[in-house]
């Protein structure tokens, strides 16, 4: 068998392998477990907690602000906890963490994604919310 009659082979089964793949991998698309995560946890209902509460009024923002200001978020697994009993808890932190102005955990409720705490980065904002129980 020549080469040429190797290669005209080689085409009949990668082209339309090819065409198929495409067709398939377009509908459906990639997502990380990370993209998939914050997508669960920014469609949930969102529980704020005391201290969180707090913090967000020191931060000027409402809890819808706060809910859809999540989407600028992703998942740091190597601080998260992700099989912690009874709900896995995740620490999310900005993805440009050049203009974070916060981070937090968001404990996964089931159909509740509860923050309990907001860690205030910018040394500028004035709280005093650690007496809050």
């Amino acid at each position: 068998m020549s080469f040429w009659q190797r290669f005209r082979f080689f085409l009949i089964g990668f082209v339309p392998g090819c065409i198929i793949l495409f067709f398939i991998v377009n509908k459906t698309g990639c997502t990380s477990p990370n993209e998939l995560k914050m997508l669960e946890l920014q469609h949930q209902y969102l529980s704020l907690g005391a201290k969180a509460q707090c913090k967000l009024k020191c931060l000027v923002m409402i809890d819808k602000g706060f809910q859809v200001n999540m989407r600028n978020f992703k998942v740091n697994y190597d601080l998260s906890d992700v099989h912690k009993k009874p709900y896995g808890t995740y620490y999310l932190q900005a993805i440009d963490e050049k203009n974070a102005k916060y981070e937090f955990v968001a404990e996964d409720k089931d159909t509740v994604t509860f923050v309990n705490d907001i860690k205030l980065l910018s040394p500028d904002i004035k709280c005093n919310c650690d007496t809050v129980n």
